[in-house]
């Protein structure tokens, strides 16, 4: 900062605290502030994927949505079911397979997620810490020409999945789409983004 001639003349009667503090006034704004963390502790959520919004894979494919639950594991503190969507007559389809878990404390929902693939395989992997305290997703990639049962025309599909934990818990997606195309890896790692979202929400007490 410049001072004008007549404020040089005056900086030298005032004492240096003041000088800091006409200073401090010229300054930038203070950078804003970081969003607030995620909550620390999360409850498992019953018949939870009839709970999420279909729109996000039916705006993809079309059709219809369906849910169904795996029935529950005495002792395993986990959920699991399905949000799927298609026309019936048709092989574009989307499954949505979600996982849920509480692990006890943020510590070990963190060491609860596995570890990522091995250099050598397939699909594309990385890291998303703006989902959570932990997380990442694997895309594989796009299987062409795929000779299915029943279905003349060639299929093609693709697989991804993705692993967050927050505070006391961890999910787990794992999206299956199949059709004569599939969404490229952006679409696919926003779609999966949005339902973690959309899970934790939901999982919110």
């Amino acid at each position: 900062m410049t001072l004008p001639g007549h404020w040089s003349r005056f900086a030298l009667v005032l004492p240096p605290v003041l000088i800091g503090a006409l200073l401090a006034g010229c300054a930038s704004p203070s950078e804003p502030t970081d969003p607030p963390p995620f909550p620390t502790s999360y409850r498992l959520v019953d018949e939870l994927c009839a709970k999420l919004d279909p729109q996000p894979l039916l705006d993809l494919v079309g059709g219809a949505a369906k849910t169904k639950e795996w029935p529950l594991r005495p002792g395993h503190p986990s959920r699991k079911c399905m949000l799927g969507a298609g026309e019936a007559d048709s092989i574009a389809k989307h499954s949505l397979t979600v996982h849920t878990a509480l692990a006890g404390s943020p510590e070990r929902a963190r060491e609860a997620l596995p570890p990522k693939p091995e250099p050598h395989a397939r699909g594309t992997w990385y890291d998303l810490p703006q989902l959570g305290d932990r997380a990442w997703v694997w895309i594989m990639p796009v299987d062409e020409g795929l000779d299915l049962p029943d279905i003349a025309e060639p299929v093609t599909a693709r697989r991804a999945s993705m692993y967050v934990a927050r505070g006391d818990a961890w999910i787990w997606l794992d999206l299956l789409s199949m059709g004569s195309e599939v969404p490229d890896e952006a679409t696919t790692e926003a779609l999966l983004a949005a339902y973690a979202e959309q899970t934790f929400t939901v999982m919110t007490p």
